[in-house]
Order: structure tokens, then sequence, then C-alpha cells
């Protein structure tokens, strides 16, 4: 602890919300964690408080631990720069019982972290024998379950204010903004609102999605994203492309929503579990549907007409189930490249909408290009699987590691009592003043090297056991790569990120490998010539 630094962590979720969505609980909010902490600190002498390090998680859910400031803490505590971690209560903290049991009694006591909860009254440099992790776990599980609860409660009181007409979406759909005097009353957004009735008026006179999103491109109308940009508000999409394009897909989503018949629609969607990212779509009759609660940018018969023309060609029957990760990719669009009718070559799947003259021009061999990709993905696979093997070997001496940890621990016991010893050597005449000095200094500086050095190697050992765990998922993908025959984009995808095709002499194949066995592959473009 003498040269480390003491950890505040505080997390703001907003499940802390109270059940009505408005009022955040002031115990609760970073301010008054921040006060709790820091005051605890000061009456119990835990260093410095204006010195500790404070890691924050503002909006944050307590059921997964991919957080930023959390995994910045543990990076830092991993690097040995803390030796203590204090938080509000182990709520805060997370609420996935097995996953913080994980934390506290594995890898933090590897550590040699010492952690406190302040309002559970727990401090791990007290906690003996089996009664305090007993405790411990009793309290995550409770509050894990709090945390489905709160969950269910705070999903039916939106469901509730849904039924009231309220808008209780995070976001105004494309063609209105979110009244500044109540955000949850949608009113149009004038020049969004005009497109929204030029694609339905288009798609009710016969035109079809493809040609309705080729004229909003050619005309280089603002797509959806460049729109919410211009104005000011904050959207992002999960995988933006450089290129913003109008899309069937966009055309499609619009035609369908009846928002834009003045009817706020909720509870399509749910959450496939607490703390899932995953949204699962719910049956019609799960929908809350009510009438009237803003202005319609179209008329019932307008909305009937567009969506009788435009989606007349559906495909009906069509199995569920995610479709595999794109990677064969236009490189002037960034769209994905699809089959030709007759099957037999690849082309730009955009280039009948994007207005982009070089999409048209990219038409490739199918049997040429799949080959091409897969024998680089079959050498690939092989490299990947020798240098797995060589950091098998190198990992198998874990054993080695902690034996040496182990070794440095004794010695820094052996080094605090010889440091003991000098002192009463030197006051005993046994050694000069000058000799005591430097035989300290000496002792001091090699025991502050062992100090900084065993984080560094439990750190070490943290990661190898992580990396044999991750290692055993990977060997049979590897395997199977190696061995693949079919162009299976599902199985591709987990090397490679995209493969830009410019034509039938040049593809560029960019590879996602593993950071762990090829940092410098990661990211990095193969160039490849077609046979």
């Amino acid at each position: 602890m003498d040269n480390k630094k003491t950890a505040i962590y505080i997390r703001l979720s907003d499940e802390d919300n109270n059940v009505d969505g408005i009022i955040k609980a002031e115990s609760n909010s970073v301010a008054a964690q921040r006060i709790l902490i820091r005051d605890y600190m000061q009456r119990n002498g835990l260093s410095d408080p204006a010195g500790a390090l404070e890691y924050v998680d503002d909006g944050f859910s307590g059921t997964n631990f991919q957080r930023p400031a959390f995994q910045r803490m543990m990076d830092d505590a991993k690097c040995g720069k803390i030796g203590c971690i204090i938080f509000k209560d182990f709520s805060r903290f997370g609420r996935d019982h097995l996953e913080t049991g994980n934390y506290l009694e594995r890898i933090f006591p590897l550590l040699g972290i010492r952690f406190i909860s302040v309002n559970d009254q727990f401090d791990s440099e007290d906690c003996m024998g089996m009664t305090g992790g007993m405790s411990v776990a009793l309290k995550n599980i409770i509050n894990s379950m709090y945390s489905r609860d709160l969950s269910k409660k705070v999903r039916s009181a939106t469901g509730t204010r849904a039924a009231r007409g309220e808008y209780m979406g995070a976001f105004a759909p494309y063609g209105y903004l979110k009244n500044p005097e109540n955000v949850h009353q949608l009113i149009p957004d004038k020049e969004a609102a005009e497109v929204v009735r030029t694609i339905f008026t288009m798609a009710a006179e016969g035109k079809k999605k493809p040609e309705i999103a080729r004229f909003l491109n050619e005309k280089r109308i603002p797509t959806c994203m460049e729109h919410f940009q211009k104005i000011g508000l904050k959207r992002k999409c999960y995988k933006e492309k450089e290129k913003k394009l109008w899309t069937i897909t966009t055309i499609g989503d619009m035609l369908k929503n009846e928002v834009y018949l003045g009817r706020t629609v909720w509870n399509k969607t749910r959450r496939e579990a607490v703390g899932s990212k995953r949204q699962v779509k719910n049956d019609r009759s799960e929908w809350i549907i009510m009438e009237g609660t803003h202005e319609p940018l179209v008329t019932q018969e307008l909305f009937d007409l567009a969506n009788a023309n435009a989606f007349t060609h559906e495909k009906k029957n069509v199995p569920k189930g995610r479709k595999p990760q794109p990677i064969l990719i236009c490189p002037h669009c960034g769209r994905r490249l699809t089959l030709t009718s007759w099957g037999n070559a690849y082309r730009c799947g955009e280039a009948a909408i994007s207005g982009i003259a070089e999409c048209k021009i990219i038409r490739v061999d199918k049997e040429r290009l799949e080959n091409a990709v897969l024998s680089c993905t079959r050498t690939m696979a092989g490299m990947v699987s020798e240098e797995v093997s060589r950091k098998k070997k190198e990992w198998a001496k874990t054993a080695a590691i902690e034996e040496e940890i182990g070794k440095m621990e004794a010695e820094k016991k052996r080094l605090s009592s010889r440091k003991l010893r000098l002192y009463e050597d030197y006051r005993s005449d046994r050694i000069t003043k000058e000799q005591y000095r430097r035989k300290y200094e000496n002792t001091a500086s090699r025991i502050l090297e062992i100090e900084e050095r065993i984080p560094e190697l439990k750190g070490e050992v943290i990661k190898i056991r992580e990396q044999m765990l991750h290692m055993k998922e990977r060997e049979a993908e590897l395997e199977c790569l190696a061995e693949l025959e079919t162009f299976d984009k599902g199985k591709l995808a987990t090397v490679i990120d995209r493969v830009l095709v410019y034509s039938e002499e040049r593809i560029e194949i960019v590879w996602k490998m593993d950071d762990w066995f090829f940092p410098e592959a990661v990211g990095e473009k193969e160039v490849v010539t077609l046979e």
C-alpha cells in the first residue's frame, strides 16, 4: 500500500431513477457517493482523499461489467497502481452476483487489493473465515434479485405512461422533434417532415423502394443520421459508415412506422434478459398503441396505399434468425456485395440506388472471388495455429511465475525483518551510521523493486489464465478454418472483418485477428490478386 493509490469507484445507472422515470435518488447521485466515500476515508485514516484515483461510470447498468471507468480501474489495478478500492455498497460495484463474487473472491485477492464497501461495513482486511464471504455472497444475490425486480417495476411504470399517450423513446423518430416544453410529446420537424411526405407520396404513386432511395441519393438529400447531426442532435449509429446513403431498409422501416399517423406505439420489443442488450420482438397484441398523441405527417389513406405498393413482393415465411455478417464489401459505398440474378458473380448491392458511378462497375466472378478468400483464410488460420502452439508453451510457465511470486513475497518478508535488525545493530554500535544508511537504502530499494514487480507478475498470471480459457474456444474454430472447403460467411467472419472488392484483379482482406496472438495484424489489409 505504501506506493499504491486508493481507488474510489462510483456508479450511477439509469435504473436508479425512481419508477416514474423522473428523479434520481439523491443518495445514489455521483456527488453523494463521492462525499460518503471521502468522508469515510478521512474518518478511518485511509490516505489522503484528495490524492485518491476516482473512477465514475454515470449511466451504466450494474448487471454487467463492461463499463469504461470500471475497465480502466481494472487495467490500473493489474499494473499495480491500486492497493485499495472503496465503493458505497456492493450494489454500486455490480448486481451480477456471480461475476461480483469472482472479482471479490479471486481477482482482488490475487492482485493483493483491499476492498471496502462503506454502507455494508465490509473491509476485506478484517474479513476472516467463511462468515464474511457468506455475507458478501448473500448481499450480492439480493442485489441481483433487486435489479431484476427494479427492471420489472421501471418497465411497468414506463408502460403506464406510454398508455397515457406519452412518447417514451430515447430519441424522436426522423420527421419529428421532442417538444422542448414536454420531452414526452412529439412535434413535426419541418425539413425532415417534408422528406417523409415525399417518401410516402412516391411509394403511393407506385415507386419501389430502390427507386425512392436512388432519387434521394441523387438529389443529395441528407440521410436521417446526417440530418440529426446537422441540427445538433447527438445521434450515433452502432456501425456508422463513412459514406452516408439512403437505403431500401431505411425506406421500408419508415413506410411501416405508424408514428407518422400520429400514433404512439410502445412495447414493440423487449430486452432478452436483464442486463442484455439484445432486443426481442413482441407480438403486435402486446403493443401499446395510442391514437392522436401528436400531429400526423401522412393520412391513413396515403399510409395504406404506400404500404400496399411498396411491399407487394415481400417474401413470406422467411425463417427467423441472425443473418451472417456481410464480409464482401464495396469499397466505394461501404455496402455489401450481392449475387447477380444468375448467381455466378458478385456486384455492389447498392449500385442501383447509391448514385455512385464506381458502384456500377463492380462485377467479380463468384467462384474466383470465393476461392481466393478461402485460400487466404486457410493460410492465415494455419499461421495463427502455429502461433497459438508457441504461445501455449509459454503459457505453461504459469506455475514458474507463481513460484517466482512466492519467492519474492518471502524475500520481501526477510528484507522487512532485516530493516528492523539493521536499526538494532546501529543502536548497539555493531555497525556505523554510514553502514546503516547504506544497507538500509539498499534494502529499501530492493523491497520497492519487489513491490512493483509482484503486481506485474500477478497481472501476467491473470492474463495467461484468461488467454488459456479463451484459447479452448478458438482452437476448434482455427482447426475448422484451416480445413474449410466451402464459402461459409459465418465461419469466415470469425477472422475476417471485411473483404474490399475493387475489381476482377484486386481485393483487400482486412483481418480481425485476436490481438493476443497477432497484435500487428489487427485491422491489417492484405492485398490479393485474383488468379
